[in-house]
């Protein structure tokens, strides 16, 4: 073939410019990438993904700084047996290759042969060989060649027209090596005499031996010398000291190691570099390749490279949503044909894609329209009413005299089945979160069989993800990217509405969520608990807690007082009366710089001053007054702007508080609370306990506070089988005093206050997972005696070292551990060293904690069922954790606290008892 065919190019102003080939290194790339992104991605059904997703960001990199003409991948395949033929031990001491690695290439591949790239594979050959055999083959048919590798032996091949691209450390950190910075790097060595190089320092990664005691520099010195290694060789005895010894000892080894480390330029081969070209490929096939793996958010910046990215978007991802048939409110346009719709889908079973929108501006309390979008098969249902007439009008077709939107959501709740990205929301709609407002439906009304929430879906599927918004859903599962609504940059004249988008959407997906959670055991917790519990948190919310605004401001005023002497002591043993005692940069200069308080062990933040957090602080305090007084200032600065000044103006018209339960936000499956945040009081704090006074019920009612005695203590018994363990909580001991007396060789009765509070430590940390540094810092005592205390316990309870051994080995084998109910908390940090530590923590912990998790919440299903079915008046307005709290009329408490002790200790049947202590109380403090 001639120089003339292969340099031709499509644009014929470039027709004297030589073609940019660029080979890569699959197996270099794919290791890097592995190492260097955190395996944090995982497919939808489970795969890790970081390799692949390293592996395209580093090509995307070459392909922007490179602009190849085409492109090719090597992978080495079998064993490398032309080099092995030479020296069987080559590459004999390598570890085999990680499962979660080992599983990425053939999706690598995959992508690779939808980007229309040719993947080469010769059996027994390496892909070096590959690329050195593409390098000289290019060069020699006038192409500009650049080889992506992180080997440095592939610097033998640098020529003019061949560079190595080099991958260093991370992903985005790569070297040009030209002949020049070859010659740079090594001192003297050339391209050409690179396998001289290392037939003399060898290669302890591939096993070639070289000569023993001569590393790079010493290899680099002998042959700028001498020129070669035949003349190094040919001057050996000119070589002194041990150096020379070894050389002349072995002289073989030296030259067999060079015949190693020598590419190929020879393998079989089959490529054709005139027929390469990049970009080719087919955008619809980019797309479900992308999608396939869950990184479909990457497909658009390859998309992007065909030149005509939004078409190429649209044509590669349809999303096609039905025709919108309307139905106003105010004129009664369009109302009956959609009602008609909405009766023949119901009907017909199907799921009903349910979204909300209003037009209410950011910031704003409310809007002047509703619009519920309703997605069935064969329609977009649009339904709109102002907000004024929410709740005022009954529609033919529809019960009761709430509005089209809430008649519609009834329906669609009580007759039909609904998909949605909020089911929560919408049922607030009907039952609204401020209880003086008139409520239309009880969500506990519901069939949770017959309620889809996409995202909890998702969430189960991945639960230490950030969020789960719609883009991420669409690539995730139904592989394709999401058309540009209204108001989105670039979005096209007749773009879909947003929400409109959104009810489609939740429609499709709901069903590759659902095959997805059976394939990874999730569905009964979805079916069986969080769908359950969305009805029972709407109604919690609904219920609130009454909050007293005078005790709040009594609070604040006396708080403000506090404040203000404390500032002025802090600034006077500060010797300043201007700084910002807010600010950490100011506030390091007056404790490290200006009062020289001791910085030992102490590390800079990135804007290089001495860090004030916490952990610092604390240290500190025992020996400064300065420092107590800050620990003091932030605790009560805190307290006062987090609650007192904030829970009054959050009270709705019903004088309470509405705290808004978050299903997806902890990978452990515990709810969160926000908004106000109920579960992040202090609890032992004497301020915390003073903001729970503020929390006060009703004349004739008390609080009542129902919680789990040591639940993650007792599952860590079950789950461990140790016999010493279960029989302590068995014969129903004080537990923390019989850890006491078996960790520290006492009888029962010598355990003091002191060994109790200590064993109590070691209980609690043992199930966090805590190692003798955590210990020790928790007890303030060494390390050495925390390690003897934690060595003690596994004596003492030696089915628990087993248990957990072999729970780390499990998630390390997987990539997560799992409650009891199945519920998955991938532990990407496993497979990272310098986070392998916390991964082994959290492996340990998740069984425990996310049991716990599940355990109340079937409790607080079933609690929550019975105080309806047995007509109680009492309600349950708080979940922090373990424990329950209800807010329950004086003649009911103890037929409620019967009832819900029942439930919580009869969740699950455990090789041990769950017990649920009970407290009354006038206010919330009262009652703890």
């Amino acid at each position: 073939m001639t120089d003339t065919s292969i340099a031709a190019s499509a644009d014929p102003a470039a027709s004297d410019r030589r073609r940019v080939i660029a080979v890569i290194d699959g197996n270099s790339l794919m290791h890097r990438a592995f190492h260097a992104v955190p395996p944090t991605m995982n497919a939808p059904d489970g795969r890790p993904t970081n390799a692949v997703f390293g592996f395209l960001n580093m090509f995307l990199k070459m392909v922007d700084t490179f602009t190849p003409d085409g492109v090719v991948c090597a992978f080495d395949k079998g064993r490398p047996r032309v080099r092995m033929e030479m020296l069987p031990t080559y590459k004999a001491q390598r570890p085999p290759m990680d499962p979660d690695l080992h599983a990425q290439f053939p999706m690598i591949k995959e992508l690779l042969s939808a980007l229309s790239i040719p993947v080469l594979e010769v059996e027994g050959w390496e892909g070096d060989d590959i690329l050195g055999t593409l390098a000289r083959r290019g060069e020699e048919q006038g192409c500009d060649m650049y080889l992506v590798t992180g080997d440095r032996d592939m610097y033998q091949l640098v020529t003019e027209h061949v560079n190595v691209v080099s991958t260093r450390k991370g992903l985005s950190d790569i070297a040009i090596m030209t002949p020049e910075s070859v010659d740079d790097l090594y001192h003297g060595i050339t391209p050409d005499l690179v396998p001289d190089f290392y037939g003399l320092k060898g290669d302890t990664s591939d096993n070639i031996p070289g000569v023993p005691g001569i590393g790079p520099k010493k290899a680099s010195a002998l042959i700028a010398q001498y020129g070669s290694l035949d003349e190094v060789i040919a001057h050996a005895d000119e070589v002194k000291g041990k150096m020379g010894e070894n050389l002349r000892a072995h002289i073989d080894d030296a030259l067999l190691s060079r015949k190693i480390a020598t590419i190929m330029t020879n393998a079989p081969v089959e490529c054709d570099l005139s027929e390469v070209s990049f970009p080719s490929y087919d955008a619809t096939a980019v797309s479900s390749a992308f999608g396939t793996l869950g990184i479909g958010a990457m497909q658009n910046r390859f998309l992007a490279l065909l030149g005509t990215s939004a078409s190429a978007v649209e044509a590669a991802t349809p999303f096609e949503l039905p025709a919108v048939m309307s139905a106003r409110a105010e004129t009664g346009e369009g109302v009956s044909e959609a009602l008609a719709e909405l009766s023949r889908a119901i009907e017909a079973n199907e799921w009903l894609g349910i979204t909300l929108d209003d037009d209410k501006q950011e910031g704003a309390l409310f809007g002047l329209t509703h619009t519920l979008w309703v997605c069935t098969e064969r329609a977009l249902l649009s339904f709109e009413e102002p907000e004024s007439a929410f709740g005022l009008a009954a529609f033919e077709g529809l019960e009761g005299a709430c509005g089209l939107i809430g008649g519609v959501l009834l329906r669609a709740f009580i007759e039909g089945k609904v998909v949605a990205p909020d089911i929560k929301a919408l049922l607030h709609e009907l039952s609204p979160i401020d209880s003086s407002m008139p409520e239309h439906m009880n969500a506990l009304d519901i069939d949770p069989a017959h309620i889809f929430d996409t995202v909890v879906a998702a969430y189960l599927l991945d639960s230490i993800r950030s969020g789960f918004d719609d883009e991420y859903l669409a690539s995730t599962y139904l592989h394709v990217t999401l058309p540009l609504a209204v108001g989105e940059d670039g979005a096209a004249s007749d773009a879909p509405v947003r929400a409109a988008r959104a009810a489609y959407l939740a429609r499709e997906v709901r069903e590759p969520l659902a095959a997805a959670l059976e394939a990874n055991n999730a569905a009964p917790i979805f079916s069986q608990i969080e769908m359950p519990l969305v009805r029972v948190l709407a109604c919690m919310e609904r219920a609130g807690m009454y909050v007293d605004p005078d005790n709040l401001a009594e609070q604040s005023t006396a708080l403000t007082g506090q404040i203000e002497e404390l500032e002025s002591r802090i600034r006077e043993l500060a010797g300043d009366d201007s700084f910002n005692l807010s600010s950490p940069m100011q506030l390091s200069h007056i404790l490290f710089d200006k009062l020289g308080l001791p910085t030992a062990g102490l590390k800079k933040t990135q804007r290089g001053y001495y860090s004030t957090n916490a952990k610092v602080l604390e240290d500190l305090s025992h020996d400064h007054e300065i420092v107590r007084l800050i620990l003091e200032y932030r605790e009560k600065t805190k307290i006062k702007s987090t609650y007192l000044d904030t829970l009054g103006p959050l009270r709705a018209a019903d004088g309470r508080v509405h705290t808004t339960y978050n299903q997806t936000i902890t990978a452990t499956g515990r709810l969160s609370s926000s908004n106000p945040n109920l579960q992040n009081i202090p609890t032992r704090s004497e301020l915390g306990h003073a903001v729970k006074k503020a929390f006060s019920i009703e004349e004739g009612s008390v609080f009542v506070a129902i919680d789990y005695s040591q639940i993650e203590l007792r599952l860590l018994a079950h789950l461990s089988g140790d016999e010493h363990l279960v029989s302590a909580f068995i014969e129903g001991e004080d537990f923390h005093a019989e850890t006491a007396a078996r960790v520290f060789g006492v009888g029962i009765e010598d355990v003091t206050p002191a060994l109790r509070s200590r064993a109590k430590a070691v209980n609690f940390g043992i199930v966090y997972g805590q190692q003798a540094y955590g210990l020790s810092q928790t007890l303030d005592i060494s390390m050495a005696e925390a390690r003897e205390m934690i060595d003690a316990y596994f004596r003492a309870y030696p089915g628990v070292r087993t248990y957990l051994d072999k729970t780390v080995a499990e998630a390390k084998r997987t990539g997560y551990a799992e409650t009891l109910y199945g519920r998955r908390r991938p532990i990407p940090e496993l497979r990272i060293a310098a986070q392998r530590m916390f991964g082994e923590r959290t492996a340990m912990n998740h069984p425990m904690q996310g049991t716990a998790a599940d355990i109340i919440k079937i409790a607080m299903v079933r609690v929550a069922e019975r105080l309806r079915a047995e007509g109680f008046a009492a309600q349950m307005i708080l979940q922090v954790h373990d424990e329950l709290d209800f807010e329950c009329p004086t003649g009911e408490v103890d037929r409620l606290i019967a009832m819900v002790r029942e439930e919580m200790e009869h969740v699950v049947e455990l090789r041990v008892p769950l017990i649920a202590d009970a407290s009354v109380g006038e206010t919330w403090a009262d009652a703890k």
